[in-house]
């Protein structure tokens, strides 16, 4: 039975081992990048049709895996209109493509964190779970600098009826 034990932890000692080497070696050759930009869409399940504001965030990527890069992004949304607010704060994973020859980088993320809303002027606001899946495209415009074409990100509350289609255009600060 000790054998067993033994010969288990081994293996999850070398698994555990494999897993932070390769972690390690990702991480290394991982690139760091800032954004921001201006966003607006309808809203649903408010008395607001459409609500405005910036969204501010950072990714980090991975190296590259032959066209694609993982990575993982944090950000925050702040649109507003006639008293209304959908403030949103979430994180998740990030899965970019780069064509080898054209400048332009599509991605995909599936995000979850919180939103804090109302549903007006003098109302009181709540704060819910948030999950959002988004889909973008960027174009370099220079060695570090990207325009952010469009984003379009569905973003939903749980247990409530409000929800918003995001459409973003801004700029991308890439580190390294």
């Amino acid at each position: 039975m000790n054998t067993c034990k033994s010969l288990l932890y081994r293996k999850f000692a070398l698994l555990s081992a494999v897993f932070v080497l390769l972690l390690g070696t990702s991480v290394a050759r991982a690139q760091l990048a800032f954004y921001g930009g201006f966003s607006g869409g309808p809203v649903g399940g408010t008395g607001v049709s459409a609500a405005y504001g910036p969204v501010v965030g950072a990714y980090l990527q991975s190296g590259r895996f032959i066209a694609f890069s993982l990575g993982g992004d944090a950000r925050g949304t702040f649109l507003s209109h006639s008293g209304f607010h959908y403030y949103t704060g979430a994180a998740g994973p990030r899965l970019a493509f780069r064509a080898p020859i054209l400048p332009l980088r599509p991605y995909v993320e599936g995000l979850v964190g919180a939103a804090n809303f109302n549903n007006g002027s003098g109302t009181s606001s709540s704060t819910k779970f948030n999950y959002q899946v988004i889909g973008g495209l960027d174009s370099t415009i220079l060695p570090h600098l990207d325009w952010r074409v469009i984003e379009f990100a569905y973003s939903g509350v749980s247990g409530s009826p409000i929800d918003a289609k995001i459409f973003t255009t801004g700029l991308v600060l890439r580190l390294w």
